[in-house]
């Protein structure tokens, strides 16, 4: 599975934040913005739980994030190879 939506890891990142503070806020998520499904599933828990978030969902949020775009970034890095440069033992290009 892809996450991230091709997005650079900065426009990921700065998505987050923006999206964090919206639902922090007591302001509508966008939806769709290349987060990852469990950043999504945290930000609206955020969302729902306004005005009563807790630091602890406020770190769940991050921490999803951060999982998510590690895939993100792996799966960026992959696809950006060569394909010369992609060793698969016992496949041919």
């Amino acid at each position: 599975m892809s996450v991230g939506g091709g997005h650079t890891a900065d426009a990921r990142h700065s998505t987050f934040e923006t999206e964090l503070s919206a639902a922090t806020g007591g302001r509508p998520l966008r939806m769709h913005v290349g987060l990852g499904p469990d950043t999504d599933s945290a930000l609206i828990t955020i969302a729902l739980a306004h005005p009563d978030i807790t630091e602890d969902m406020i770190a769940n949020a991050r921490r999803a994030f951060l999982m998510e775009s590690v895939v993100a970034d792996s799966d960026t890095e992959v696809a950006e190879l060569p394909e010369e440069q992609i060793d698969v033992p016992g496949a041919a290009l």
